[in-house]
């Protein structure tokens, strides 16, 4: 379980700092080359992920995949659009809500015995 949370707290900050840091994303080609800026915030964000990736095949390996896909997609959904209002400065509209209400109750429902 303590893998599971890792995952989606990798996962969902990876994002968040990608975008943080994509502003000054670029990817250019200058006389046949390419040239690209990954800002700092982009690297960690990237970095992150690609470790929340690892964790999820370690805990896919070793979980229910019907339950456990589920169940991390709809936390991780969560927890990015919470971080996109904190950090972002994103506004939530009234479907991302109901959208929210309606992932938490299927995890909800999907954890009673």
């Amino acid at each position: 379980m303590i893998l599971f949370f890792v995952y989606v707290i990798l996962s969902s900050s990876g994002i968040i700092l990608f975008k943080l840091g994509s502003s000054d994303l670029s990817i250019k080609m200058i006389n046949s080359q390419l040239n690209m800026n990954f800002p700092t915030l982009s690297l960690l964000g990237l970095f992150c992920y690609l470790l929340s990736f690892i964790l999820w095949m370690i805990i896919i390996s070793k979980s229910d995949v019907s339950f456990i896909v589920p169940l991390g997609l709809g936390i991780t959904n969560v927890l990015i659009l919470a971080g996109s209002v904190i950090f972002l400065k994103e506004t939530i509209s009234t479907n991302a809500m109901i959208g929210i209400a309606l992932i938490l109750a299927g995890v909800l429902l999907m954890n009673i015995k």
